[in-house]
């Protein structure tokens, strides 16, 4: 009944505004969805069988008898025969424009086998000029677990041609010495801020490793693609995020070059999905921080439609397995860092904060990456110091990659109005990830989602495609209930304490990441009045074992009223 009266007073606003005088039937549904299991994920998790859209907007939901009262001879019905429906997906960090590229316009790879990677880098080679640039990923370094000098491996295969490769996680670089040549790094020269280039202990010569910063700063200096290779290129992964569901997604790191192209595309109305864009901030990845603060001046310009600017994105420290994590106690011993090594922070927490503060007064959204303990409190105390100078706004920020908090910071996140950035794909079987090895025992644990939800923090997903092989969200969601694999069953859980149900997954997947993309207002749960952006999947996700989930197909996939995806 709540259901129905909330449709009739959506009808009454309609017809109140200058709606044409005709039956409510007429005048209001363009589309009927019947015969439904349609999960909301609103307040109450409620269900309804029926779905009325006009416009783009959902105008009614409840039972198959209430809701087709609003169809008339225009409206379209859609017998769903007992599907699920439930709201489109929000990943809130991805590098779309990487993704197109690496998979359209590079030699795109991912194996921990050097043989094969040698194999592949041979057939890409084999169909480049001489003397032209061989770039692409992704690799490991279990590649040289036998000791082998990463440079001299390039050198053999590629002794023509300079090579640079990003590895899994796209913080570092393996170039080869005719890299090295054109980039000028030689044994005095001195590392970045935030990076590091690789050296051979006893020579000083660079191995042809370089970390974080080292490698964002001489990625620079490679031939840009054009803005029309740019376009293709986020026009193709855009198609391979639709077909799993994605209805609006957060790009984790813009520049002016991809801000280019996400505005030409809008201006075409070409964008099929939602799009929200994090713009760099004093990133190695922009040309410069003048660029950087002219893009964020004019970001209400190049934005509309589908297209929103109002998100930043700053860099706080590196990753756990290149020990580049900023950790509040040290790593566990090796060979490589000792046994006092804790990583460094890449802006200082004064710095931060001053940052925070700025990008807070302009109403911009900051996601922050920080993957270790220290980089998250350091993330936190900056949003307490920009609540405290600017009040409370209301705007949420974001500590990206949170997989390693303090127990102290926990209720510091529901406190701050911060969200928790879960990647739970990361569970994919990769060598090298090894969290015991880096952090110990009793500090290898990772991802508390349980006990950030029930502290009371706003939790939300973001695949990081292409750091992961596949943009897919379900796997997330399977190994967010499972603490496994989605790809190897039976396999040991990680910290699966730390599990929480499909209900408690799925709107972490849905309605947080619209409230974090700060349209929670009017996305993220099948209500009145909200957007038409929704689901119809191949399985009752809530009625096969969990272990299913990580295969659900997309049958149908509604953004704005208007179908994207349909295999119905």
């Amino acid at each position: 009944m709540q259901f129905r009266i909330l449709a009739m007073a959506v009808l009454a606003s309609l017809v109140a505004c200058g709606a044409p005088d005709k039956s409510p039937a007429t005048a209001v549904a363009d589309e009927v969805y019947i015969n439904a299991k349609i999960y909301t994920v609103d307040a109450d998790n409620r269900w309804a069988s029926a779905m009325a859209v006009s416009s783009g907007k959902i105008v009614a939901l409840g039972d198959d008898a209430e809701v087709m009262v609003l169809a008339g001879e225009g409206t379209v019905v859609l017998d769903l025969q007992g599907r699920i429906v439930m709201p489109g997906i929000h990943d809130t960090h991805i590098h779309q424009v990487d993704a197109g590229i690496q998979k359209n316009l590079e030699c795109s790879f991912l194996s921990d086998d050097l043989g094969e990677v040698i194999e592949a880098l041979n057939a890409c080679i084999a169909n480049i000029p001489k003397g032209q640039w061989v770039r692409g990923g992704q690799w490991n370094e279990g590649l040289f677990a036998s000791g082998k000098i990463p440079k001299a491996v390039l050198d053999d295969i590629a002794p023509d041609h300079p090579v640079f490769l990003m590895d899994w996680s796209v913080h570092n670089a393996w170039v080869n010495s005719k890299a090295l040549e054109i980039f000028g790094i030689g044994t005095d020269t001195i590392d970045p801020a935030g990076g590091v280039i690789v050296r051979d202990t006893t020579t000083g010569e660079a191995t042809g490793i370089l970390r974080d910063n080292a490698a964002y700063d001489y990625r620079r200096q490679l031939p840009a693609y054009s803005l029309q290779e740019t376009m293709a290129a986020l026009s193709w992964s855009m198609d391979q995020i639709a077909g799993f569901g994605v209805t609006t997604f957060k790009d984790a790191l813009v520049t002016a070059s991809t801000m280019a192209a996400y505005a030409a595309l809008n201006q075409k109305a070409a964008l099929p999905l939602r799009v929200k864009t994090s713009l760099s901030w004093k990133s190695a990845w922009a040309n410069s921080h003048d660029d950087e603060l002219e893009l964020i001046a004019s970001r209400r310009e190049l934005a509309g439609g589908k297209l929103a600017a109002d998100f930043a994105k700053i860099m706080l420290d590196g990753i756990p397995p290149t020990y580049t994590a900023a950790l509040l106690e040290p790593y566990a011993p090796s060979a490589a860092h000792g046994t006092q090594h804790y990583g460094e922070l890449m802006l200082t927490p004064d710095e931060l904060k001053a940052d925070v503060i700025y990008l807070d007064r302009l109403g911009l959204s900051v996601k922050m990456h920080a993957t270790g303990d220290r980089s998250v409190r350091a993330a936190l105390d900056a949003v307490a110091a920009a609540r405290q100078a600017n009040g409370d706004s209301g705007i949420v920020h974001e500590v990206s990659h949170a997989e390693i908090i303090h127990a102290d910071d926990i209720p510091r996140f529901r406190a701050l109005n911060v969200a928790a950035e879960m990647c739970p794909i990361l569970w994919y079987p990769i060598a090298g990830l090894d969290w015991q090895r880096w952090l110990g025992e009793a500090r290898a644990k990772i991802w508390p989602v349980k006990t950030l939800t029930q502290s009371g923090a706003l939790v939300i997903y973001g695949s990081d495609w292409p750091v992961v092989p596949t943009p897919n969200p379900w796997l997330g969601i399977e190994s967010m209930v499972t603490r496994s694999d989605p790809a190897g069953p039976g396999d040991t859980p990680d910290w699966p304490e730390q599990a929480v149900d499909l209900h408690t997954a799925l709107r972490i997947f849905t309605l947080n990441g619209a409230i974090a993309n700060r349209v929670g207002a009017t996305s993220g749960s099948l209500e009145v009045g909200k957007d038409a952006d929704f689901l119809v999947l191949d399985r009752m996700v809530f009625d096969v074992p969990i272990t299913d989930v990580g295969e659900t197909q997309v049958l149908l996939s509604v953004i704005n009223g208007i179908r994207v995806i349909d295999k119905l």
